[in-house]
């Protein structure tokens, strides 16, 4: 992804993973000869491998999740070992260089968008269900709030400030290129629909307002948030 688009919690993440490659790599050569064995890490030096090791299965499980293919070749690779070798520390260096490549590649915020998108797709069947028992209101109402949160997501992966109407939003999206016009005019059309509908003002809108809103947000979602 462009390096502009990671948000500033990735871009700390990416930091992370930075710092404690070149750190373990600096572990990696701790190593000392022995006199019978080969070289291996010895004494208060085994601190600062535990110690990097820990901060390494940290930052994997905040950033990627305890269950994530990341952190099981961690611990794949770290399970019953004494870590005490320069060849047992490097493939940990290499998980987390993995880890670092699939974040500036986009991947988490993939991954994240890909699941919000599939939430946002159950909360709108939830309103074509409203819909279809004449219940326009509350099916307005709840793709106003898919909207919302689909404009949230969008301005922090462009580095805008997300807390802001969304409005503002829409229109700092715009001028980010990150839509055209007509889609900026599309969505300010669905914000209408949605806010009459929060405020109570049913007469302002149709069945066939909400019907059309839920699907071309619908449209907008696939193309944004699926992978």
């Amino acid at each position: 992804m462009p390096a502009r688009a990671m948000p500033p919690r990735y871009r700390r993440y990416a930091e992370r993973f930075r710092q404690l490659i070149e750190e373990g790599k600096s572990v990696a050569k701790l190593e000392k000869p022995a006199r019978t064995i080969a070289p291996f890490i010895q004494g208060e030096d085994m601190v600062l491998v535990h110690a990097w090791l820990t901060k390494s299965q940290n930052i994997l499980e905040i950033a990627f999740g305890a269950d994530s293919s990341h952190v099981q070749s961690f611990n794949a690779l770290t399970a019953g070992r004494e870590m005490s070798n320069d060849y047992e520390i490097y493939p940990v260096v290499g998980v987390l260089q993995g880890a670092l490549d699939d974040l500036e590649n986009g991947y988490l915020l993939g991954q994240e968008f890909f699941v919000a998108g599939n939430v946002f797709d159950s909360v709108l069947d939830q309103a074509q269900h409203l819909l279809e028992k004449q219940h326009k209101t509350p099916a307005a109402v709840l793709a106003r709030v898919v909207l919302e949160d689909a404009l949230k997501r969008i301005a922090r992966a462009e580095e805008i400030d997300d807390d802001q109407k969304a409005s503002v939003l829409n229109d700092q999206l715009k001028s980010a290129q990150r839509y055209a016009q007509p889609q900026w005019r599309l969505i300010q059309h669905w914000l209408d629909v949605g806010n009459a509908a929060a405020h109570g003002q049913s007469d302002s809108f149709s069945d066939e307002d909400v019907k059309r809103l839920i699907e071309d947000l619908k449209r907008f979602l696939a193309t944004e948030f699926q992978a």
